[in-house]
């Protein structure tokens, strides 16, 4: 074993090679899997008698599917979709796989109208059709979690470079060294030439510094950089290009970080004006038609929830009722929208007397800014322990919801003492209606500092749409079945 293996470094051919089989062999048991399981919808059989209707030819739908599988595989490759550089691991992935495959069912019926065989079975291609996308992006899903585990156990690493030493070096280095399921491991960091404008390393204690971005080549074949990110703030327009171009020929992976860490990516565009490349911002409005549309969005998610939830809640007001003394139901004072208090409801989940302990608590106090957060509160019931791993205590709040006093994806609504020590840029979280989850519920919960709280609402702000709510409310779902980040 390598010196690499063993730290989870995987040489950079044998890493690519060994995702893009994994990707092909999902793609490959999903197709035939969808096509031979629509066949047996259509024909209540797999057998090769189940030919093309009305015909009494050779060719059965058991040679079609191979067909269509193999068809199928190479619209998929003409996507992109086994090129890992290219490879968007989003989103956008699930739609470029919907893309081909539609492509690719138009590319089959128009091969067989040239060869003049019979049609296929609309209804087999329907089922056909919508069984592969399920597959093929529920098997991609599942490579997504394999790798991510084996990243988060220090295997399948990528050795990369951070080229600039500023603030936004830092703050890169630090979100990749916190998410080590990217596989992207910073191993070090390169100085910018701008010393006399930034004649800070902001990345040291972080990872080491290999030197300066003019020796990058040298450095990269010294350290065996299989990716690197060139911060494009840290150096003038000149050096960034000379950089990019010494890069050429060079085996690495190259990102430029382009500066708009505040900005959803699927906001940016690249376009091409008169020969110039320019990166455009497409605009986001919390207008009056938006915030109607996100108020009817959360009365009709609310009001299922609460109705299928009811006998859960019945449960848990019994349980409650029988562990501590108390009612059942815990209001407390909070700050919404423009700085409007409203009166929060939750599970109680503490003794009754919480309150008037907290101040004998405050030294044993584990969070920043003006948050409480303790790991061991003991004012915490047996059955609020239990509640607030998974976060059920939070469920009345969908009777605020229903109010219009909060909304199912927004910032965390703060106590009144804690506004108390906000500036104008805390304020700004305060532009919305507060939410029951957010990007800090998927990003961490109790792990976050309170700057990196206000930093996740105001991108939110800056980036709402129902889209991105049902995203938040999707990944809140794992992140509180996993208790991820939770006291």
């Amino acid at each position: 074993m390598t010196e690499d293996q063993s730290s989870g470094f995987l040489e950079r051919d044998r890493r690519k090679a060994l995702i893009t089989a994994l990707l092909v062999a999902s793609d490959v048991a999903a197709l035939l899997s969808a096509t031979l399981l629509a066949t047996y919808l259509r024909f209540n059989t797999f057998s090769s008698y189940a030919g093309f209707e009305n015909i009494s030819g050779h060719i059965t739908y058991y040679e079609v599917a191979l067909a269509v599988s193999a068809v199928w595989l190479v619209f998929l490759w003409a996507e992109h979709l086994y090129d890992l550089e290219r490879l968007t691991w989003g989103a956008g992935e699930f739609s470029r796989v919907m893309r081909a495959l539609a492509m690719g069912v138009v590319g089959f019926i128009l091969l067989t109208f040239v060869m003049k065989t019979p049609g296929l079975s609309r209804v087999w291609t329907v089922l056909a059709f919508v069984l592969a996308v399920v597959f093929v992006c529920t098997g991609r899903v599942g490579i997504r979690v394999f790798l991510a585990r084996k990243r988060r156990r220090g295997r399948l690493r990528r050795r990369t470079i951070i080229v600039g030493s500023n603030a936004e070096a830092a703050s890169i280095t630090r979100t990749l060294l916190r998410h080590p399921e990217t596989g992207l491991t910073p191993i070090g960091c390169l100085e910018s030439s701008r010393e006399d404008v930034l004649p800070l390393n902001y990345c040291a204690g972080m990872v080491p510094s290999f030197g300066s971005a003019w020796n990058l080549p040298a450095i990269i074949r010294e350290h065996r950089g299989d990716t690197v990110i060139i911060v494009s703030s840290a150096f003038d327009h000149d050096v960034l290009a000379r950089l990019i171009a010494q890069l050429r020929g060079i085996d690495v992976s190259i990102h430029i970080a382009s500066g708009l860490s505040d900005v959803l990516s699927s906001r940016v565009l690249m376009r091409e004006i008169a020969g110039v490349p320019l990166v455009t911002v497409q605009p986001v409005s919390l207008s009056r038609g938006n915030l109607l549309t996100k108020r009817i969005f959360d009365i009709a998610v609310a009001s299922a929830v609460v109705l299928i939830g009811l006998p859960v809640w019945l449960l848990l007001m019994l349980a409650i009722r029988i562990d501590s003394p108390g009612p059942i139901f815990y209001r407390q004072k909070r700050v919404g929208e423009n700085g409007a208090e409203f009166e929060m409801f939750k599970f109680r989940s503490m003794c009754i007397d919480a309150e008037e302990r907290l101040k004998a608590l405050q030294e044993a106090n584990e969070a920043t800014g003006p948050l409480f957060k303790m790991k061991d509160d003991p004012r915490i019931t047996r059955i609020g322990k239990w509640m607030r791993k998974f976060s059920i205590d939070e469920f009345p709040q969908l009777l605020n919801v229903l109010k219009g006093e909060m909304s199912l994806v927004g910032p965390r609504p703060p106590l009144p003492g804690e506004t108390v020590q906000y500036n104008d840029y805390h304020w700004r979280r305060m532009e919305v209606p507060p939410g029951m989850t957010g990007l800090w519920q998927v990003s961490g919960r109790s792990s976050l500092t309170f700057e990196e709280m206000v930093q996740l609402d105001l991108f939110y702000i800056e980036n709402w749409s129902v889209g991105f709510d049902i995203s938040l409310l999707t990944r809140t779902v794992p992140a509180v079945l996993f208790a991820r980040g939770a006291y």
